[in-house]
């Protein structure tokens, strides 16, 4: 019984340092939240009606709400960056832009390479996600709170997710 005390504190104490001795958990390697914050949400935008659809240099759409929610919430303006998934999702991998929008599902060829945000919206063929930076689990873990936060304002008024 001992032996399994000790066992337990040391595990305990493990957990402790690990949380407090190696700075904040989760990491953001890049410091995408930390750069992002205050300053510039750069989004690679490709057209995908009607999550999301170009206007100009921006956006509308209920993607594009939703990004802008975001970047209201840290701060931010939105940069729209306008062109294929592909080069946006190779944008992403070498952290050149902090998001990729375009009617993206969960079941994206990507979601093995790059960070994918919880569904924000249901549908036919999949649930709807954004793509962050590979790694950048701080970040992905300020965009999860946002939209399960924005999902129970919208299951409150009675009107199911967005």
């Amino acid at each position: 019984m001992r032996g399994l005390k000790s066992r337990s504190a040391g595990w305990a104490l493990t957990g402790l340092c690990l949380t407090f001795g190696c700075g904040e958990v989760p990491r953001d390697p890049e410091g995408t939240l930390d750069r992002v914050r205050g300053n510039v949400l750069v989004v690679g935008a490709t057209d995908s009606p009607p999550q999301i659809t170009r206007s100009g240099q921006g956006a509308n759409g209920p993607e594009a709400d939703l990004i802008r929610e975001i970047a209201d919430q840290l701060d931010a303006r939105v940069l729209w960056r306008w062109g294929p998934l592909e080069d946006h999702f190779a944008a992403l991998e070498r952290f050149e832009i902090d998001l990729v929008a375009g009617g993206l599902t969960e079941r994206t060829p990507w979601r093995h390479r790059v960070g994918l945000t919880r569904p924000w919206v249901e549908r036919a063929d999949g649930g709807g996600v954004l793509a962050a930076p590979p790694g950048e689990n701080r970040f992905l873990v300020v965009l999860d709170s946002h939209i399960v936060a924005r999902s129970r304002r919208f299951e409150s008024r009675g009107t199911g997710r967005p």
